[in-house]
C-alpha cells in the first residue's frame, strides 16, 4: 500500500495535509473502522517499538 503524496501547496497552508490524508482514507474506502482495525494490526506487529506518553482512551480487548 502506497500512500504517500507529492504535497501540493496552494493558498491554504493545510491544504496539501489535507490530500495526503484524502490519500490514505481512500486506500480504506474513507471506513473509519477499517483504518482503526489497520492501525491496530500494525500496533501488534510493532510492539515495544511503539511508545506511549498516555493511557489509551479505549483499553484494548484480548
Amino acid at each position: 500500500m502506497s500512500t504517500y503524496v507529492t504535497p501540493q501547496r496552494d493558498s491554504d497552508d493545510l491544504e496539501w495535509l489535507r490530500e495526503i490524508r484524502r490519500k490514505i482514507t481512500s486506500d480504506f474506502g474513507h471506513d473509519q473502522k477499517k483504518i482503526g482495525d489497520y492501525l491496530r494490526e500494525r500496533e501488534k506487529l510493532m510492539g515495544d517499538r511503539i511508545v506511549r506518553s498516555q493511557d489509551r482512551v479505549v483499553p484494548v480487548k484480548p
